[in-house]
Order: structure tokens, then sequence, then C-alpha cells
């Protein structure tokens, strides 16, 4: 894989949630009248038996905006860790004490705006790690989300790299712990791009 170089990006990424205000300004938190909510049992989700299935039930909750996908394969002992680039300036505390109860908060403020996503959340690159024991991290790996406004079809990216812990809980695996680490470069325009960070900063409250 291609690495470009990422450089400072404090700046860009100021811009870019910017561009994020903008892009769903005076529509934040309304709902959408045109379709009526999601609901869980319409979507087909993969058993929660395996981290691979677990991480890919996250991109078919983002790709059909179904909270209760995102919701059921997160641990109720969830931890998030923002990069650094995706802390707000003025609050430089906001992500403290992110669990399971802010994750649950952002996800649903973000699927009752007016939105569509697109996602691929492993790049091709990366080698799945075999399941073992009760605890698995996969180390850099890389995903990419595309967010689509459906008022004006304008369009937002995210691309981040990130360590995940997955967890064996009863009978079932589970997200843990998410670590963004870095923004990764657009692959169309090579342009550096923010981390999930930032849409949670956006739609996420402490």
């Amino acid at each position: 894989m291609m690495i470009l170089d990422r450089g400072p990006r404090l700046g860009q990424t100021l811009v870019l949630t910017l561009g994020l205000a903008m892009f769903l300004s005076g529509c934040l938190f309304e709902p959408r009248d045109d379709e009526p909510p999601s609901l869980g049992a319409q979507v087909t989700y993969n058993p929660r038996n395996s981290p691979r299935n677990v991480w890919e039930n996250l991109q078919i909750s983002l790709q059909n905006n179904d909270s209760f996908g995102w919701e059921e394969n997160i641990s109720p002992d969830f931890t998030y860790e923002p990069d650094s680039e995706s802390v707000p300036a003025d609050n430089p505390g906001f992500f403290q004490g992110w669990n399971f109860e802010r994750e649950k908060a952002f996800i649903n403020n973000f699927y009752t705006s007016p939105v569509t996503s697109q996602a691929q959340m492993r790049n091709d690159e990366f080698i799945v790690p075999e399941a073992s024991g009760v605890e698995v991290i996969w180390t850099e790996v890389i995903y990419f989300v595309r967010v689509t406004n459906t008022n004006d079809n304008s369009e937002i990216r995210y691309r981040g790299s990130a360590n995940i812990t997955f967890k064996l809980e009863g009978n079932f695996w589970y997200v843990y712990r998410w670590v963004d680490l870095i923004g990764e470069n657009d692959p169309d325009t090579g342009q550096p791009l923010p981390t999930l960070g930032v849409l949670r900063g956006t739609f996420g409250s402490n």
C-alpha cells in the first residue's frame, strides 16, 4: 500500500470539522420525514461468532442507517479513544469517559440526521488475525466511510487507521475498545481525511 506524506493536519481537521457543520447546517438532529425509522428486523446481520463478523456488522449498520446493528455489536463495557486531531481545541476533555452509552447516543443522533452512508470497514490488504482465546486485537486496520447529505447530495469522507479490540463475552464477540490512530489519505485524491472521531465529535455529547 502506498503511504503518502500525512504532515501536520490540525488546520485541515478544523476546516473539515467546519465543513461538516455546514454540510449538515439547519438539520443536524432533525429526523427524516421521507422514510420510516429503520428496524433491526429488516436488516440481516452476521452471527456474532467471530470478530470478522462483528466488524462487518458495523459496516452493514452504516449502510442501512440501522442503530440496532451498531448497538448489538458494541460491548456494554465499550471505550473509545480518538486520534489527537479529532479532539476539539475548545473542549480537550470532550472524549473523556466515552463509553457504551455515549457511543449509543452518537450513533442514534447520526442515523436520525438526513444522511446515507457507504462503508468499507477494513482495507483489502489487512490480514484478519485468527480468533483465539477471549480477546483479539486488530492493529492498524483502515476503514473508509462516505457520508452523503440526502438534502443536497453533498458528501464528506472519513478514513482512518485504528486499533480495534474484540472480546468474547458469553457466547458473543463484541467491539470492546476502539482507538483511532490517525486519519488516512483519500484513495481517490490523495488528500488527508479525518477519522470517525470527527463524526463522533459532531454527533456525540459530553
